[in-house]
């Protein structure tokens, strides 16, 4: 598995982008830095996009994308999201109003853009590179869905905003994942598992499973232990991708906001089983703040953290 940094700041100047990262060159987590970061030929590669949230960071460059692809792939992307996020992104994001409705263009039969709708907690797999089939049938009763460290770098490192709410049921949507099973993996494939966590709007974090081993995702989140819960069960993670926002002067807007301070990083780490021995990656803090930030992050003195940069790239 290779993660490739497009984007790891909370917000955006000449020298910061918003979270993306690129996994095998196909494959991104968020979309906050794809257009920004991916020369055109490289757009194009995109087969699957999988989004924690709704927040602006963290899609804004799916408009891009979507107007700069077109005709030039035979299938969609697709969008691996949860059902708030599906609803957000049909009814607010490709409505037509904010930006054309790239799920229905150029026919709803072949969209630019698929949305696949995910239940919390129940693994999907991605197919590997030029495999557009969908997924392997469901159990009886069940819908199927769509389309379905030590880390190699030389320097080495509440369930709020989640409710009832189904997903979307537009064109372009596809139904909930069947669950899948934790069986081999062929070369180039991955599972993927969605876990909310503490947020204002349903936010995902992830684990990714590929053949060499998994990495987690945080997304945005403040205290939360569900996550933290199903990682110490994980018994292959090779990395942890974990949100950092603001200073710990701004703890009072990042419990609001439901983000990670210095503070309650420290907190944090401390739920996680044999955390030293796993390589750390920081990412998402607002560049406002970056340096505050950084230096109390450096007081922490976290054993094998590395934080994350834009161009890092990683293996795992």
């Amino acid at each position: 598995m290779r993660v490739r940094v497009l984007g790891c700041h909370g917000g955006e100047t000449p020298r910061h982008r918003t979270t993306c990262l690129l996994i095998d060159e196909r494959i991104t987590i968020d979309a906050g830095a794809v257009c920004r970061s991916l020369a055109l030929d490289e757009q194009v590669k995109l087969d699957h996009m999988l989004i924690s949230h709704s927040h602006m960071d963290h899609v804004k460059d799916l408009a891009l994308l979507a107007d700069q692809v077109i005709g030039r792939r035979g299938h969609p992307v697709v969008l691996h999201c949860g059902p708030e996020t599906a609803e957000t992104l049909s009814s607010s994001y490709f409505n037509n109003y904010l930006w054309p409705d790239f799920t229905k263009i150029p026919t709803p039969q072949s969209p630019v853009m698929l949305i696949d709708v995910h239940e919390p907690e129940v693994s999907f797999r991605i197919p590997p590179s030029g495999v557009t089939a969908l997924a392997a049938p469901a159990a009886k009763g069940k819908r199927a869905t769509r389309g379905s460290a030590a880390a190699t770098k030389k320097a080495t490192a509440g369930k709020r905003g989640t409710s009832s709410k189904k997903g979307s049921s537009k064109a372009g949507a596809a139904t909930a994942s069947a669950p899948m099973a934790h069986g081999p993996l062929a070369e180039g494939e991955y599972q993927v598992q969605f876990i909310p966590v503490t947020h204002p709007v349903e936010s995902m974090a992830m684990i990714i499973r590929g053949t060499t081993g998994s990495i987690l995702y945080s997304s945005d989140t403040g205290p939360t232990t569900r996550l933290w819960q199903l990682a110490n069960k994980v018994t292959d993670l090779r990395g942890m991708f974990v949100e950092l926002s603001f200073p710990n002067h701004m703890q009072a807007l990042a419990d609001v906001a439901g983000h990670y301070t210095p503070q309650t990083l420290e907190a944090e780490l401390k739920k996680v089983r044999d955390r030293d021995d796993i390589p750390l990656f920081i990412y998402h803090l607002k560049p406002t703040f970056y340096e505050v930030t950084k230096n109390e992050l450096a007081a922490l003195r976290l054993k094998n953290m590395h934080l994350v940069e834009l161009t890092d790239e990683f293996a795992f």
